[in-house]
């Protein structure tokens, strides 16, 4: 295919945006859907040339993979191979064998379908991960694997009807990715069938399914439309907005962009092919290689500079972009020019060893489970909650709905005991994890459970974490088993925000004129990453206060508002954070070595059982600070 300078720009387009939201520059919250960009550049340069190759004979499947792997893996692997080497320096043990788990993935072309896999509730954020990036490599090469297979039997069955192929692939798959976003959003984030749409977009526009636009008129309306659709979604989306709306304008967007040139340059091609944004798109591959590893472990404190500080970011920009740069210029170019000399044997063998080393060393890292010798027993011991399993004392699957598959079981959950007073936990994940200490710690009481992931407990749907499953299940609580049942007490817990106030004001209402009595649980400390890892790196950096430092903001603030608007309410209101913290320090361990949370804020059993112990010698009263004690 000829060489389009636009292209460039409109890869810098992606790229930049991508690293501006990482790393959090204010006004680029809709800035991730770079990567749908992306998708729509490789359907579009990927297919062209391979009809191109098609029509004229000259196609090869082994001359395709060649310069595919000369393109992609050297960049690629010098990448993991430094990144392998940060993650075995700063990773705990349990942290390493994950990070091997998707090293390994990446290198196998699978890493959107681990992450597919692996990515849950409770599992740590995405800013701990420092291959996550590579599930958009795993999403294109496996549609390299397919596009070219597909295409030969297209133009050998059907060839007056090939280009019907991307039509077909786009429909298929846009339809499933309406589908699965109704059912599972994760996998229609990750998994490439619900993606493939946004490369047949492209593709299409490659194979000229499209009519090209010869009218300059419409060449430039094209062109700009598509670019303001582009900087719409990028300046004024976010990740609140449903995904699917986000990938579609972005993929629209960048379609009509690149359709605007295809004879000859619109206006929004002349702007694209300014050098400033040349020169980026010509580094954008690494750039995108890059920037995520940096990002992840300078939030580790491994590298430099708090997280917010704005030099902190400017930093990670101009140090991402200078990695690019040298990336692109002594790695990326070079093995490029290999493209006609290098043998394919060679490439094949030398891609080959590459890959068998690294699952090698993965491996490895399975064997020694995860070096733990590297640190001091205790920092292994604390890192080990980082792997803890919530599911036993959250009943999960059956009084705790974590997914839509899972079922509520009402005779175990919502079972009434008559001899005792009966009390109903009604919430999401942090009701959850107090059911096992309150039940603990109220032996003289029945304390039921009605909880789902991301559930908040109110009678009227509202919140923007509602789900089908936690409307049910609200519905079953609040609207058929309290009307037709006696509860002595009914408790909410939920992982409050202040937007969540409102709802719970109205909740309050409607139960209070049910005649029902009504305790609310405050919010518990939660802390930017998962405490475990905060401790041990108390340890390793000999600074007792890093966890504390490292607390969310505005729970404190939080809990004293919902304090007054449940009293005035005229319910009771039991704060968990007076339960945990006093004098500005929160308990970090429930017993010696043993974490108070697992997470970033969830409790551990032991955790859970101490807070139960100190909440429950309140509930007869409102809980001030000063009433519980260790």
């Amino acid at each position: 295919m000829k060489y389009r300078a636009d292209i460039d720009g409109l890869r810098a387009l992606a790229v930049i945006p991508v690293l501006l939201y990482h790393v959090g520059v204010p006004g680029f919250a809709g800035g991730f859907v770079g990567v749908d960009i992306f998708f729509v550049i490789s359907g579009y340069l990927i297919c062209g040339m391979i009809d191109a190759d098609i029509r004229n004979g000259s196609f090869s499947l082994e001359n395709f993979y060649k310069r595919r792997i000369l393109r992609i893996l050297p960049a690629l692997f010098v990448m993991l191979l430094v990144t392998s080497v940060l993650a075995y320096l700063y990773c705990l043990p349990v942290e390493l064998i994950d990070f091997s788990k998707s090293l390994a993935s990446a290198v196998g072309s699978i890493a959107n379908v681990y992450f597919a896999q692996t990515a849950g509730y409770f599992e740590g954020p995405a800013e701990t991960k420092p291959l996550l990036h590579t599930w958009s490599l795993g999403v294109e090469e496996q549609f390299y694997f397919i596009a070219p297979l597909l295409m030969l039997l297209a133009y050998r069955l059907v060839p007056a009807r090939a280009k019907l192929l991307f039509a077909v692939v786009c429909a298929l798959s846009l339809v499933a990715a309406i589908a699965m976003t109704t059912r599972n959003l994760t996998f229609a984030f990750y998994l490439t069938p619900f993606r493939a749409w946004e490369l047949a977009l492209g593709a299409m526009v490659s194979v000229k399914f499209f009519p090209v636009l010869q009218s300059t008129f419409w060449k430039n309306f094209c062109g700009i439309a598509g670019l303001m659709l582009l900087f719409g979604v990028i300046l004024l989306g976010s990740p609140a907005v449903p995904l699917l709306l986000m990938t579609s304008l972005a993929s629209v967007g960048a379609a009509l962009v690149i359709a605007s040139s295809e004879s000859g340059l619109s206006l929004a091609g002349r702007l694209l092919s300014l050098p400033a944004l040349v020169a980026i798109g010509l580094i954008s591959y690494s750039l995108y290689l890059w920037h995520w590893p940096l990002i992840v472990f300078q939030r580790t404190d491994m590298l430099f500079g708090p997280e917010q500080a704005g030099s902190t970011k400017l930093t990670l920009i101009t140090l991402s972009v200078g990695i690019a740069y040298l990336s692109w210029k002594l790695i990326e170019l070079p093995f490029r020019s290999l493209a006609r000399g290098a043998s394919r044997a060679v490439v094949f063998g030398a891609a080959s060893a590459s890959m068998a080393a690294t699952f090698a060393l993965c491996g490895l890292v399975f064997i020694l489970s995860g070096a733990p010798s590297r640190f001091p027993n205790r920092v292994v011991q604390i890192g080990a909650y980082l792997d803890y399993d919530s599911s036993a004392e959250f009943r999960t699957g059956r009084c705790f709905l974590l997914t839509g598959r899972q079922h509520f079981d009402p005779e175990t959950c919502l079972k009434a005991d008559p001899a005792r007073p009966n009390y109903l936990l009604i919430g999401d994940s942090h009701a959850a994890h107090l059911w096992s200490g309150l039940a603990a710690a109220l032996p003289d009481v029945n304390v039921m459970q009605a909880t789902a992931s991301l559930c908040r407990p109110a009678v009227l749907p509202g919140s923007r974490h509602d789900t089908t499953t936690c409307r049910d299940l609200m519905e079953l609580v609040f609207n058929d088993f309290l009307v037709n049942n006696r509860v002595d007490k009914v408790l909410l817990a939920a992982s409050w925000k202040d937007e969540d106030l409102p709802m719970l004001s109205a909740t309050l209402e409607t139960l209070k004129s049910r005649g029902l009595d009504v305790t609310v649980l405050g919010p518990i400390v939660e802390y930017d990453t998962a405490l475990p890892r905060l401790l041990a790196d108390e340890i390793l950096l000999d600074s007792p206060s890093h966890a504390n430092a490292r607390r969310r903001p505005g729970i404190r603030e939080r809990d004293l508002a919902m304090n007054r608007l449940v009293t005035a309410q005229g319910a009771t209101y039991l704060s968990v954070y007076d339960a945990m913290c006093r004098d500005d320090r929160c308990d970090e361990f429930a017993e010696a070595d043993v974490p108070m949370q697992f997470d970033a804020g969830h409790l551990t059993a032991k955790g859970a059982a101490e807070v139960g112990r100190r909440l429950a010698i309140a509930f007869t009263k409102p809980m001030r600070v000063g009433d519980v004690s260790n």
